[in-house]
């Protein structure tokens, strides 16, 4: 018997009116009910960016919190432009979208990273509208858009990050976007990057670690080292400052390629350009920013280049399929023609990659 109660019972406390009522799930699949679920100051924190190293898809993924109450947005950007916006009830849910079933590489963001590249992909977005209802309008008319509601998402998610309300431009993604005036160099930096060809269905890439103040023209040679390609061809890079070349001449409102450094025109996990060379395109992404290294150096990749004698990603296929019979007589004839003896599409190796970029000096 307890010498407090002296074997009295304790009296009931009645429960209050909250705990009896169920808590309701937050729902947020609904746009138009977005706006309820934060109220006042939004706080960004636990951004990332991560995505597939064979792949020019990212997520980018952080926590809003306004008061007591957070969730999770995930902003999926294919090719440079916002492709989805969802937001998760379980802010650790954002995070996830990847992870299930796939390797993936990831890494922090400051806040004002995350809303620079949040806001980068939904400028080159709403310029492919912008120019698709300008140009083409027909083809709004074929099919339903699968995710009608982005354009409102982006609105709702432009007031919550605090970017400024933006006239779309009508141009197409691959067109030379503004600013044409580059930012001052930032402090040197080691850059992890992927890169990888653009068409083949067997992922073709390399990862490189290189130092952010090499030139795009360094990072040409670079790449033709990594890749096993001649270093005098033709070459071009597409950044958000426009396009830069080793023939600015050739192409109209393009510069040369040694007036700019690297870490000019990206700056941060998931920040990604577009290199040419030839007729193969290439996509290049930040993984992460790492120590300064010594030298360029080559971490990891998948499969061969393709020949020099493959020119495009057609003749390519054509001397894949003759590597599967290569005794037949008319394979042989395009072995020959598209310098496919000897060629081994699944060879890579580390250490040759790595030999050819230490004789750059």
């Amino acid at each position: 018997m307890s010498p407090v109660s002296g074997g009295r019972k304790p009296a009931k406390r009645p429960k209050s009116r909250r705990s009896l009522r169920p808590r309701p799930p937050l729902d947020v699949a609904r746009v138009e009910r977005w706006p309820k679920l934060l109220h006042g100051p939004i706080e960004l924190s636990d951004c990332v960016v991560h995505g597939q190293v064979d792949q020019d898809l990212v997520v980018l993924a952080a926590k809003l919190t306004a008061g007591k109450r957070s969730v999770g947005v995930e902003v999926v950007v294919n090719d440079r432009e916002v492709d989805v916006i969802e937001l998760h009830a379980v802010p650790e849910d954002a995070l996830a979208v990847l992870r299930n079933g796939f390797e993936v590489t990831e890494a922090p963001l400051t806040p004002e990273e995350f809303r620079s590249q949040v806001e980068s992909a939904l400028i080159a977005k709403a310029d492919r509208d912008a120019w698709i209802r300008e140009r083409v309008p027909e083809l709004l008319k074929l099919g339903t858009d699968p995710r009608p509601d982005l354009p409102e998402r982006a609105v709702q998610l432009r007031r919550w990050l605090g970017l400024p309300a933006y006239e779309p431009l009508p141009r197409m993604s691959s067109a030379d976007p503004l600013p044409l005036v580059l930012p001052p160099p930032v402090p040197v930096t080691g850059f992890r990057l992927a890169v990888a060809l653009a068409e083949p269905d067997d992922a073709i890439w390399r990862r490189l670690e290189v130092r952010s103040d090499v030139t795009l023209a360094g990072l040409h040679r670079i790449l033709a080292a990594a890749f096993d390609r001649d270093e005098r061809e033709y070459h071009r890079f597409e950044t958000a400052y426009g396009g830069f070349s080793v023939d600015a001449q050739s192409c109209e409102g393009d510069r040369f390629d040694d007036e700019v450094t690297l870490g000019q025109v990206i700056t941060s996990p998931g920040h990604r350009l577009v290199y040419e060379a030839e007729s193969w395109r290439h996509w290049i992404r930040i993984e992460r920013l790492v120590a300064l290294p010594e030298a360029p150096s080559c971490l990891d990749g998948e499969r061969a280049a393709p020949p020099a004698a493959c020119e495009d990603h057609q003749s390519y296929e054509m001397l894949l399929e003759a590597l599967r019979d290569p005794y037949d007589e008319e394979n042989e004839g395009l072995l020959e023609e598209l310098g496919g003896y000897g060629f081994d599409p699944e060879w890579f190796d580390k250490e040759v990659v790595d030999e050819r970029l230490a004789r750059l000096g």
